[in-house]
């Protein structure tokens, strides 16, 4: 007699919050589409459905904060002074008195090396232009003769400004809710050990059940794809471990 087939047990605890929280998402799909009629089967799938809802409201909460507003406006005032900056910087290039344009020509030498541009992610850029602005420090005499000192420390401020509310919205998402998140993965996989069992057992017991062989087929093939992707390299999809700031530099 051939065995049937069944959802391999395995464990989906060890994978990154966003991994997790994905391939829940995708066993919710397979099973609410499934709506197999047994009673044990439909308790576990209600059980599952529950926890899945927990958890996603658990990780939409983990990666939303109050914080994000003030980072978006403290990031675009941030682009307006760089970009004050760099077209100054080039204006003064094309100057047509030549000291002027002497005392731009290193600047924008710094200001090309970089090729910075607002659209890069807030971690990124904070670290492009504290660079930067590290190698236009070399060039003080320069920026005071342009008028440009005060708009690189503005900018500097601004930018130190950015990386502190991404800190403090790290830490606030570590220590509010990561535990939160936390218990509601552990009930997920209860709920879904359950359910992987319950489905095993009603596919075994209604081998002409075409309904419950595919469902198996599908979740089988779901978890081959999430170990294969998902647990041998972490997702970076739902940025999981908080970014960290470097040391504010001494101000321009």
């Amino acid at each position: 007699m051939e065995l049937p087939i069944q959802i391999e047990v395995f464990s989906v605890a060890r994978a990154a919050n966003a991994a997790h929280y994905e391939y829940m998402s995708t066993v919710c799909q397979r099973v609410e589409a499934a709506q197999l009629e047994n009673d044990l089967w439909q308790t576990a799938e209600r059980d599952f459905i529950t926890a899945y809802k927990a958890e996603d409201k658990a990780f939409k909460q983990y990666r939303a904060s109050e914080l994000t507003e003030a980072i978006r406006q403290a990031d675009e005032e941030r682009d307006q002074i760089y970009a004050a900056l760099r077209d100054a910087i080039k204006a003064f290039a094309k100057f047509p008195v030549e000291s002027t344009a002497e005392s731009a020509a290193p600047l924008l030498r710094v200001i090309n090396n970089y090729k910075i541009t607002t659209r890069e992610n807030y971690m990124k850029e904070s670290g492009l232009i504290d660079n930067m602005l590290q190698d236009l420090t070399q060039y003080r005499t320069q920026l005071t003769a342009l008028g440009l000192r005060d708009v690189a420390t503005q900018l500097r401020r601004k930018n130190d400004e950015v990386r502190q509310l991404i800190a403090e919205r790290n830490e606030e998402r570590m220590e509010q809710i990561a535990g939160i998140l936390k218990e509601a993965r552990h009930a997920s996989d209860e709920a879904y050990a359950v359910l992987v069992f319950y489905t095993n057992a009603y596919a075994a017991l209604n081998p002409n059940l075409r309904a419950a062989q595919n469902l198996v087929m599908q979740m089988q093939e779901d978890l081959e794809y999430f170990r294969q992707h998902a647990m041998t390299s972490q997702s970076r999809t739902g940025g999981d471990a908080p970014e960290t700031d470097g040391e504010a530099q001494e101000s321009m």
